[in-house]
């Protein structure tokens, strides 16, 4: 059975860069050959096989290997894995047909998101690259760059680096900070350890039908007051997934700033209002600021008209903790931005998650509750911490499985029509 890609279940590593690319050659055969050529890449990466250089090697040509690793083969990688997926305009080109695609793939739709990303394409494939070295990272794009430079163009790249932790190349849920200074990923699914949980995040055309279906129009239970309404053109759960699917996942990348002097200014009060946190402790409003609590379920979980968590904060936002809510959550493996310009530091977030579908977990998230203002009641307003972001870039992928456990470049894709 084909096996999900190892960089979105293994520990994160501290490094991250994620990169967008498009193809040059656009034919269905053309487009084929360059994920091709990007497989032995990869394949050649993951075994720390550089290309050949020696005392004899031609004076009047580029030299074969970069150098910066050196020109031994074998390598530390430090951790490394390369995740790669596909865009809809990457299917496009790939000449896969309609009832062969990932059925919830669609173009992000930035303007229903409510974002304006200072670059707005996503690219026709992705590749995350994380390893504990910033060097082995650095490696595989310049790789792309160099030797794929003539198929391939960048259509942008981002870089991360592991939450704030005591212990090298490890962040448990009590160490790991955001730059806003809030504990991060506290609720986060657990799908390497809870199969429950794994079902949200790889796509099994067997149970298709168990996705969540849209709100129906009309007093909703189990909410405050008067209750939220939606937005009215929400995208419906996918009826279908073609079985090559299987085990693959959908991945968002939402890469945005802080406005860090803004959020800076802001009383440590407000600060937790805007979160629903308290910053010390990790724990819900609506408990003590205790760092015992940190893994309590928040009060509103059992009384959804409790006010100490504001309606507006972004943990009730994001998720509301009903249970007939669960199945919409994600796997979240965002790292944080640290970027230096001539501006002065850039700091935010490079948000990635993954789930089974898009339509059904992010991109409803986003629309029916953090950008919708009126959930969870009616006149509640849009999630508080949107007011300090800025986005950059992004886009929305399907990221298939592999044949082969020990061979990560092995992705399980369709074939051209024609073939």
């Amino acid at each position: 059975m084909p096996s999900p890609q190892r960089g979105i279940l293994d520990r994160p590593p501290e490094h991250l860069t994620v990169a967008a690319l498009a193809f040059i050659d656009r034919t269905p055969n053309g487009s084929h050959a360059i994920v091709d050529a990007v497989r032995d890449l990869v394949r050649r990466e993951v075994s720390s096989d550089l290309d050949n250089l020696d005392p004899a090697s031609p004076k009047d040509q580029p030299p074969a290997e970069t150098g910066e690793l050196g020109f031994v083969d074998g390598y530390d990688r430090a951790n490394l894995t390369v995740t790669f997926g596909i865009s809809a305009s990457g299917f496009d080109a790939l000449g896969v047909s309609a009832d062969d695609r990932p059925a919830d793939l669609v173009s992000i739709p930035w303007d229903q998101l409510g974002d304006a990303p200072a670059k707005r394409e996503s690219g026709d494939i992705v590749l995350q690259i994380c390893s504990d070295d910033p060097y082995v990272v650095e490696h595989v794009l310049r790789r792309v760059e160099e030797e794929l430079g003539d198929r391939l163009t960048v259509v942008w790249t981002q870089a991360g680096f592991q939450r704030y932790t005591t212990r090298r190349g490890r962040t448990s849920r009590r160490e790991g900070r955001a730059l806003n200074g809030f504990l991060d990923g506290t609720s986060n699914l657990r799908p390497r350890d809870i199969p429950d949980d794994a079902t949200l995040v790889f796509v099994d055309p067997t149970r298709v039908g168990e996705y969540p279906p849209l709100p129906q129009p009309g007093q909703q239970s189990g909410y405050p007051g008067s209750g939220p309404t939606f937005p009215g053109d929400l995208r419906p759960p996918p009826q279908r997934e073609p079985d090559w699917c299987h085990n693959g996942t959908y991945m968002v990348v939402r890469s945005s700033s802080l406005r860090i002097s803004a959020w800076d200014d802001q009383t440590l009060g407000a600060q937790e209002q805007t979160i629903g946190r308290f910053k010390y402790s990790g724990a819900s409003l609506d408990l003590n600021d205790d760092p015992t609590l940190l893994n309590a379920d928040p009060a509103f979980v059992a009384n959804q008209g409790d006010t100490r968590v504001p309606f507006d904060s972004h943990v009730r936002k994001v998720n509301p903790r009903r249970p007939e809510d669960a199945p919409r959550r994600i796997f979240r493996r965002g790292f944080p931005l640290v970027d230096a310009t001539l501006d002065g530091m850039r700091r935010g977030l490079v948000f990635i998650c993954f789930g089974r579908t898009l339509s059904t977990q992010f991109e409803f998230i986003e629309r029916a509750w953090t950008n919708n203002a009126n959930f969870p009641q009616q006149g509640t307003g849009a999630d508080r911490l949107r007011q300090f972001e800025d986005v950059i870039c992004g886009g929305y992928y399907f990221v298939p499985a592999i044949a082969h456990r020990r061979q990560p470049w092995s992705w399980v894709l369709p074939q051209p029509a024609d073939q």
